[in-house]
Parts: structure tokens; C-alpha cells; sequence
């Protein structure tokens, strides 16, 4: 029960993590470009125009383009901090049933055992037909948890692998975007000194 809860949730995360879109450098670079311009109304627009987080996050920097660094870097720090609760939910799950399954089989393995020195002590050692029912117990279930622990423990990682991997794309967006805005600044700062 416990494996197939996890490879259902396992499941269920590949598609979360996986539909998770990030922008492409040139929707990226549009919204900048609009910034650059002074065309705030045309940045939020094209910031909207991108689908989920990363869109949000986008606008959420559109809106804060004029602040200073520091507070720029923070508040987009704090949208993709929203976002990282998402992307790791349940994964704490499938590292508990990885650690959980071969414990649970190792439990299995002992009542086998006992099972089987209870018989011995009944029946002593003469057949091997009665005492075969508990080693079997403990052994099919040694078996079953390690047959859920390793499918788990390669699920976890791998979508937690696809989970960071997506919040390190929202985290490189966010310093293209705040370069991008303060540069836009700086030249600004140039072209009126001049």
C-alpha cells in the first residue's frame, strides 16, 4: 500500500514539476527591452503574457523596476520562496517511504524468524514443511520492502532533481532581470551626463 501511495505521488510530482514552464530568454529580454524604453504598461503586458511563477515573478519585478537593488533582489528573492513549497511538496513523503520500506521489511524479517523459532520449539527441526511458512514470511517481506525502497529512493531523486532545477532557472531569470533593470538604469545615469 505504502509503495503504491508513493509511485502515485511520484507520479503525480513528474507531472507538476514537468508542466512547471519557465520563459525563454527572448520573452526575458522583450520585458527588459520594454523597461529599457520606459514603457512600463507595454513590460507588464509582456510579463502577464507569461504563463505561471515565473510570469508572476516578472511582474512582480516590473512593478518594483524603479526600487532600489537591494529591495528589488529581496522582493523577487521572497516570490521565488513562494513558489519553492510547491515544487517540493510531497517529496518529503517519498524520502520517508525510501527510508521506511526496507525498516518495514526488516520488521517483516523478524516476525518471520520468530515465527519460524516458535515452530521449531513446537515441532523441533524434523519438517522442514511447517517450518518453511515462516521463513517465507521473511523473506517475501524483506523482498516487498525493498521493492518499494529503491523504485522510491530513485523517484525522490530524481524529481527533487527536476525540483531544484526549476528553482534554479526562477533564480537565474530573476539576476538576469535585475541586471537587465539596473543596466537599463546605468544607462540612463550615462545618457544624462552626457
Amino acid at each position: 500500500g505504502l509503495g503504491i501511495i508513493c509511485l502515485l505521488l511520484g507520479i503525480f510530482k513528474t507531472y507538476e514539476v514537468t508542466s512547471f514552464k519557465t520563459p525563454s530568454p527572448e520573452q526575458v529580454q522583450k520585458v527588459l527591452t520594454h523597461i529599457e524604453a520606459h514603457d512600463i504598461a507595454n513590460a507588464r503586458t509582456s510579463a502577464a503574457a507569461i504563463p505561471g511563477a515565473v510570469g508572476e515573478l516578472l511582474q512582480t519585478g516590473v512593478t518594483h523596476a524603479d526600487d532600489k537593488r537591494g529591495t528589488l533582489e529581496e522582493i523577487l528573492y521572497e516570490r521565488i520562496l513562494a513558489v519553492r513549497p510547491k515544487l517540493e511538496r510531497f517529496l518529503p513523503f517519498i524520502a520517508l517511504t525510501a527510508a521506511a520500506a526496507p525498516l518495514l521489511g526488516l520488521l517483516g524479517t523478524v516476525t518471520g524468524m520468530i515465527k519460524t523459532f516458535n515452530l521449531i520449539t513446537i515441532f523441533g527441526t524434523g519438517d522442514a514443511k511447517s517450518l518453511s511458512s515462516g521463513i517465507s514470511e521473511a523473506l517475501v517481506t524483506t523482498e516487498l520492502g525493498l521493492v518499494v525502497a529503491i523504485p522510491a529512493l530513485i523517484l525522490h531523486g530524481l524529481i527533487s532533481r527536476m525540483a531544484r532545477q526549476k528553482l534554479g532557472d526562477m533564480e537565474q531569470i530573476a539576476v538576469g532581470f535585475i541586471n537587465g533593470v539596473i543596466g537599463a538604469r546605468n544607462k540612463d545615469k550615462i545618457e544624462d551626463e552626457l
